[in-house]
């Protein structure tokens, strides 16, 4: 094991737990600052058929040409879910759904909490270089509306940045399988004792609690296409307190229906604008 790779994975990882659980919206909240870069400034030779690929199965984990596939295809689906069981027996949830069109310039992003400390909800709509977000729902719902670069890339691909090129190394090749209608490489990587090593004192804090946490396992595995994308990302860190009590979290990142993804108006379009 790569122990000073992997250690800056665990600390990218915290920060997102950190991040994540602390009741309100996060990294995915709405901005009107826009610095992705348009899906034209980048040329690829890429298919952009995704679905005819097919993972190699090679033993050595790539993603460097990922971004660049991604663009070359035009339009993605991506959903993140991030969901945690504390201490006290109460279950968190955290869900952003990305749908991303980049030949038209538009895409839709759903962010939804649930828990004890779920945080309000809302949705971002951006068309013809105008963004309108709607926050809560029903009686409460109310909009906002601004310019915006129309390009949302980085936003929508940014939940699963900065841990895969430390990952790349260290995780190790498990076989092949079907995910999405694609042929995928699925790579592996388990150290719950690195976890508890590099993480001390940040644990408790991760599972809503002061109670100290003993990690029993943590893993996290990658499903690869034969284009360099990680269709799948999925990590779990689980433990218990010095009572016996369980608590865990559960995080997971997916790219779907690559090529395919269309971005229709939303329902309350009419009343934001």
């Amino acid at each position: 094991m790569q122990t000073i790779r992997i250690s800056t994975v665990l600390v990218v990882l915290t920060v997102l737990l950190a991040g994540c659980s602390g009741g309100g919206v996060t990294d995915g909240a709405p901005s009107t600052d826009s610095t992705e870069t348009d899906a034209d400034d980048t040329e690829a030779n890429a298919d952009d058929t995704e679905t005819d690929a097919s993972a190699t199965g090679s033993d050595d984990l790539s993603l460097s040409a990922a971004d660049e596939n991604l663009r070359a295809a035009g339009s993605f689906t991506t959903q993140w879910s991030y969901t945690v069981q504390d201490v006290d027996g109460s279950t968190i949830r955290f869900n952003n759904t990305y749908e991303v069109d980049l030949d038209a310039e538009r895409s839709r992003e759903v962010y939804a909490t649930s828990g004890p400390e779920a945080a309000t909800d809302y949705e971002i709509f951006v068309a013809d270089g105008a963004s309108y977000t709607r926050y809560g729902s029903g009686a409460d719902a109310f909009y906002q509306t601004s310019d915006q670069a129309p390009s949302v890339f980085d936003s929508a691909t940014g939940r699963a940045a900065g841990f895969y090129n430390y990952l790349e190394e260290d995780a190790e090749f498990v076989g092949t399988e079907t995910y999405d209608g694609v042929t995928v490489s699925r790579y592996d990587y388990s150290d719950a004792d690195a976890w508890q090593t590099y993480n001390q004192g940040a644990t408790s804090t991760m599972f809503g609690g002061d109670e100290e946490v003993t990690i029993t396992d943590f893993s996290i595995s990658v499903l690869v296409d034969g284009n360099g994308v990680a269709r799948l990302t999925t990590w779990t860190l689980t433990g218990e307190t010095a009572d016996g009590d369980p608590a865990s979290v559960e995080w997971s990142y997916s790219i779907t229906d690559i090529g395919s993804t269309s971005v229709e108006d939303p329902a309350w379009l009419d009343e934001a604008q």
